[in-house]
């Protein structure tokens, strides 16, 4: 192949590669409960964000009713790690109510796992993306309720999808 060639693809290359580049950082707006948020793009899209593999005990939803226990903990820890914070995404795909089943990142740490550490979550255990590796979700897990942390810590504790079926959610 001669140089001519070898520069072209290079030039070709190089220009696709900057056209096609995906602005993957985005602004935490707020976080709706222990697994919701809505972010901004940098084109000001806001995005409706479903923290993938876990599931956080349910707040309140309506004026009068009580939420899950560790519900409002759990909304509460979230925001304060990344709301108004500049964070990363890896999005797999769309859940049924079409928000996006994304990890989030914050300094390279996976916020999604941090949740589950810290006993505000658990893994979720419906279907999930193939390509998503839950070995260290479920280390993670597997650590917080040997240490009794948070949802781990009570007595009584309702996995938050079995909260929902029980409460018609």
């Amino acid at each position: 192949m001669t140089n001519f060639k070898k520069l072209l693809i290079f030039y070709f290359l190089f220009f696709c590669l900057n056209v096609f580049a995906k602005d993957f950082t985005y602004f935490v707006v707020n976080c709706h409960d222990g697994d919701t948020c809505r972010v901004r793009s940098s084109d000001n899209i806001n995005i409706k964000i479903r923290l993938i593999a876990i599931d956080a005990p349910e707040v309140a939803h309506g004026q009068g009713k009580k939420g899950q226990a560790f519900g409002t903990e759990s909304k509460n820890y979230l925001n304060s790690l990344i709301k108004g914070k500049k964070v990363e995404l890896k999005n797999y795909s769309e859940d049924h109510f079409g928000r996006n089943l994304s990890e989030i990142f914050i300094d390279n740490i996976n916020v999604n796992i941090k949740m589950i550490e810290n006993g505000l979550a658990e893994v979720y255990r419906g279907k999930l993306n193939a390509s998503l590796n839950l070995e260290e979700y479920f280390s993670a897990e597997k650590k917080a309720k040997k240490l009794k942390i948070g949802i781990w810590s009570l007595v009584n504790y309702e996995s938050p999808s079995l909260w929902r079926k029980n409460k018609n959610l």
